[in-house]
């Protein structure tokens, strides 16, 4: 593995191509506010774990049952950057970076030229797939699990491709998988199925029985394992709730809102327009690599990568609880096909025409920054009040009006409650009732038939407006007084 120490050895064109990479996960990173679901459970169990609460036990315990890797990371991020947002979300940006870096740094082992590296960076980075809401644009766990899923992928790979296996090998995956489990829990040990599959089919099915990789594995799963029993200790009856929320999810439907059937993460491709028309352009290069190409090693690589994302899919595709961003690691493996097949095209063209593939490569890195600029809008009613919340300069005599069924809807507005009452000590008061509102008052209230109810219930001026969001109102006299 002496070409990984080298990773500061990049080339200029590698370091461009890991600068635009970068661009599309970093810009206006901060701009929108938190969001509900499920960035808002993040923001606050690390806001607390930054600010004094335990590192081990999220204060909201029944929702964040994850281990708390992400969470560290974003506490930490919280610590050194003046910007929430930016700070929650930075652990999921630096993995595309980190991402990337592993991409590259395998594919300049395995020969593949300058082109082909920069191909396979634009097909991660250039579409909706895995830039987007949930996954690396959002403080949600799935991006720093795939950068950790990807590195212990690679170094399988790296091994069967260099027809070694050593110790570096060997703690360098187990680490990854280590890292993994601890970023989003079980799921990040769903892509060693396919990977056992083709290592039980190689050469070198004989290392899964040798007595160091055994050794390996059962002191992962110990170091994985110890979380629960330490979290256990802490948090009573968390075995129980883990296993209804992770791991009888595999088999039962414990969420009858988010079940769906085997072919949604396929249908998704098409129906929710994310990887549209990738994708289609992705099935292309598969049947040009299975049944056009010529059979070398170089088609034994990609048949590899092909594995190990349908092999993906279909595991994923199992539990009958499902959800749309699931499928984010295998994105990454998508990159490796199509970007190995377009630079087998771009080899093709003569001399310094070639460099006529930086021209879409610009186009479609600014239309996914233009995509973003117009991408950065409150996503749902319950994000309203903190998007507003969280652009007064001065909220000190401001009430967020916001009746909610559920706690956890106000996770969002608590959010930068807490922010506020930290960076300014002011303490902005919430009412959820209609009897908690009194002439004089000023009211912070989303587009909503509330906004009747109110203007029926008092004389209102106008403050300030939010378009889309809602309003900053003034309660005068109670119209059923005069």
């Amino acid at each position: 593995m002496k070409g990984w120490r080298n990773a500061l050895s990049l080339s200029k064109w590698d370091w461009m191509i890991l600068l635009v990479a970068s661009l599309p996960a970093f810009y206006l990173l901060g701009r929108p506010a938190i969001y509900i679901w499920d960035e808002a459970v993040y923001a606050n169990a690390s806001w607390d774990m930054a600010h004094g609460h335990s590192w081990l036990l999220p204060q909201q315990g029944h929702y964040n049952t994850k281990p708390p890797l992400v969470l560290w990371l974003q506490a930490i991020c919280l610590k050194l950057f003046p910007s929430p947002e930016w700070a929650i979300r930075f652990p999921s940006a630096i993995s595309v970076t980190g991402i990337s870096l592993v991409l590259i740094l395998a594919l300049r082992r395995w020969g593949f030229d300058q082109w082909t590296r920069l191909c396979v960076v634009i097909a991660l980075v250039a579409h909706e797939g895995f830039i987007r809401h949930h996954i690396s644009r959002t403080g949600d766990l799935d991006a720093v699990m795939t950068f950790f899923v990807v590195i212990y992928a690679v170094i399988v790979l790296d091994a069967w491709y260099f027809k070694k296996w050593n110790l570096k090998y060997l703690i360098c995956f187990f680490a990854s998988v280590v890292l993994a489990f601890y970023a989003k829990s079980i799921a990040g040990w769903l892509m060693l199925g396919p990977i056992l599959i083709l290592w039980i089919l190689s050469p070198m099915r004989s290392i899964l029985w040798s007595k160091k990789f055994i050794a390996a594995g059962v002191l992962t799963v110990l170091l994985c394992g110890s979380y629960y029993i330490i979290r256990e200790q802490l948090q009573p009856g968390f075995l129980p709730l883990v296993w209804h929320s992770e791991y009888l999810r595999i088999a039962k439907n414990i969420m009858t809102y988010h079940e769906h059937g085997f072919g949604y993460y396929f249908q998704n491709f098409h129906s929710l327009k994310f990887f549209t028309p990738w994708i289609f352009v992705v099935m292309v290069a598969m049947g040009y690599m299975l049944f056009v190409r010529k059979a070398d090693d170089r088609k034994s690589q990609y048949v590899q990568w092909m594995v190990l994302a349908l092999g993906y899919l279909l595991v994923i595709s199992i539990p009958p609880v499902k959800l749309e961003w699931y499928d984010a690691p295998v994105y990454p493996f998508f990159a490796l096909i199509l970007g190995a097949a377009c630079g087998e095209v771009i080899r093709l063209l003569p001399g310094r025409w070639k460099y006529l593939v930086l021209i879409p490569a610009f186009l479609l890195i600014w239309r996914k920054m233009h995509f973003i600029q117009t991408d950065s809008i409150a996503k749902h009613a319950f994000e309203y009040e903190g998007s507003m919340l969280r652009q007064l300069k001065d909220p000190r005599d401001v009430t967020v009006f916001m009746p909610v069924e559920y706690a956890e809807h106000r996770l969002q507005l608590d959010f930068y409650r807490k922010v506020f009452l930290d960076q300014k000590k002011i303490d902005v008061p919430v009412a959820d009732q209609w009897d908690e509102l009194k002439p004089g008052m000023q009211v912070l209230l989303r587009n909503s038939p509330w906004l009747d109810s109110l203007q029926y219930r008092f004389e209102v001026d106008t403050v300030g407006m939010w378009s889309g969001l809602g309003y900053e109102l003034k309660l005068g006299a109670e119209k059923s007084e005069k």
